[in-house]
């Protein structure tokens, strides 16, 4: 489960994202480490956006973060969203933590930003996102047994646009290299 995630500022890519997102849009924006109900950029097939983590519940006791993606288009309260409305979430890297509660932080081995497979809604005219997750792989999987469905490089802008392709991609045993820092 990705319970929060890192976007750093500096990065002359999340430079690029942030200058395509609506200026009324940025004041909303965190940088550092993005928790559940922040703000953070997202990228759609249309344009880049400001968007809130997490769809509120249906009780209104909280939100949900997080997807799993074995399951997301048999889910009455995410298939919609998922197959109409797929974003990529940047990140520097993101937090998982052990049974232990030890925090660990994984980054791509090159130092790119990852692309976070997702989905978006509007709630009472607000963008909302989630995280799509499946089963670890490593080196993730030492330390929890979830991890985040990450779009690889050559995949981004189908994972966007061709629902048939996002819904076979995030079933997929895919890898992108990581390093825990």
């Amino acid at each position: 489960m990705c319970g929060r995630f890192h976007l750093g500022f500096s990065n002359k890519e999340t430079q690029k994202i942030i200058r395509d997102i609506p200026d009324e849009q940025q004041i909303q924006l965190r940088f550092g480490d993005i928790y559940p109900t922040s703000f953070a950029p997202i990228l759609t097939a249309e344009e880049s956006l400001a968007a809130r983590w997490g769809f509120e519940r249906f009780d209104k006791k909280g939100v949900l973060i997080n997807a799993r993606a074995e399951t997301v288009t048999q889910r009455q309260t995410f298939r919609k969203s998922f197959l109409e409305r797929r974003c990529l979430i940047p990140a520097s890297g993101f937090y998982e933590w052990d049974t232990d509660k030890n925090k660990y932080y994984f980054t791509r081995k090159d130092g790119n930003l990852l692309y976070l497979c997702g989905f978006y809604r509007v709630e009472d005219g607000e963008p909302r996102f989630m995280i799509l997750t499946k089963n670890a792989t490593p080196p993730v999987e030492q330390h929890h047994d979830r991890i985040p469905v990450i779009a690889e490089d050559s995949v981004r802008h189908k994972y966007l646009t061709d629902m048939y392709f996002a819904s076979d991609y995030i079933e997929k045993d895919n890898r992108v290299k990581l390093k825990s820092v």
